[in-house]
């Protein structure tokens, strides 16, 4: 089949090249979808383990003080979770 363009269509052009896989990642996932995903979700994942490091460095901090103060540490911001504090600063912020 012409065009008249110089160019064949038809049933021996394919619309999706398949591409071979190199590696054995790339027969699992779509590596540069990948690679473009996690380019967009890490400013949320190092918001994330940011706000983890908090209560973290808060307890590490207790815990050089005595085993008193860390089980109050540990017990506090165990309470704030639950309680519902982190949905508090979150929509207060």
């Amino acid at each position: 089949m012409d065009s008249g363009h110089g160019e064949e269509t038809g049933a021996n052009t394919p619309l999706l090249v398949k591409k071979v896989a190199e590696s054995w990642l790339e027969k699992i996932i779509d590596v540069a979808e990948a690679k473009h995903q996690i380019v967009l979700a890490f400013p949320m994942i190092l918001t994330n383990v940011a706000y983890f490091f908090i209560p973290l460095v808060s307890v590490m901090f207790a815990d050089h003080i005595s085993e008193i103060e860390l089980a109050a540490s540990n017990l506090a911001n165990s309470w704030a979770a639950v309680s519902g504090l982190d949905l508090m600063v979150l929509y207060c912020n």
